[in-house]
């Protein structure tokens, strides 16, 4: 087996199952014919893996956006909050990337015209989230240069930096549950239409 066929075969694997047929005869007739064109059987493997690749991260958005149902959906984001945080736990710089990055995708993903329902809580809930955590890392940045004189004034700002990490925390859940519910309304309104 040539290594084209092999890296064509691994295409097909990763390929969803609901185009793997379809594709899978297209591919293996465009590298049989490959060299009568002129064509590097190499060059039409690996075009084959960057379209696999392609429908897989587009069935992974169309999971994610609620396309093959609510529950579905609700399964994945959870997978996805369950996940996310374990490499972000070894590598904390990329959590002030990854987490706003997430949020966005999921308000680009759910918002449709006019800012309101669940998309307007999700887009409140997000700034509200931001400007928590913004305020207490100020808070907390703040201790540790001003409050060195007075011990008094360092857990007064501590109070005001757990109670604005709370309202983090609140902001965060609340963001996600309204996520699922409008992914779960949405897939549920285009079953019934």
């Amino acid at each position: 087996m040539s290594r084209a066929t092999r890296r064509l075969n691994r295409a097909i694997r990763i390929t969803p199952s609901e185009d793997r047929d379809r594709y899978a005869a297209e591919w293996r007739g465009d590298l049989s014919s490959a060299a009568e064109l002129g064509i590097s059987p190499s060059d039409v493997a690996r075009g084959a893996a960057r379209v696999a690749w392609r429908l897989r991260v587009r069935c992974w958005g169309r999971l994610l956006s609620g396309a093959d149902g609510g529950r579905r959906a609700t399964l994945a984001w959870a997978l996805v909050v369950i996940v996310l945080p374990i490499p972000l736990l070894f590598v904390w710089p990329l959590t002030s990337l990854v987490l706003p990055a997430s949020m966005i995708v999921a308000l680009r993903r759910t918002h449709e015209g006019r800012w309101h329902g669940g998309s307007l809580v999700m887009l409140v809930s997000a700034v509200l989230w931001l400007v928590c955590l913004a305020a207490s890392w100020w808070v907390l940045s703040g201790v540790d240069i001003e409050a060195t004189a007075s011990l008094q004034a360092q857990r007064a700002a501590m109070a005001w930096a757990r109670s604005l990490m709370f309202g983090a925390l609140g902001a965060f859940v609340t963001f996600w549950i309204a996520f699922g519910v409008t992914v779960v309304r949405r897939s549920a309104g285009t079953k019934t239409a």
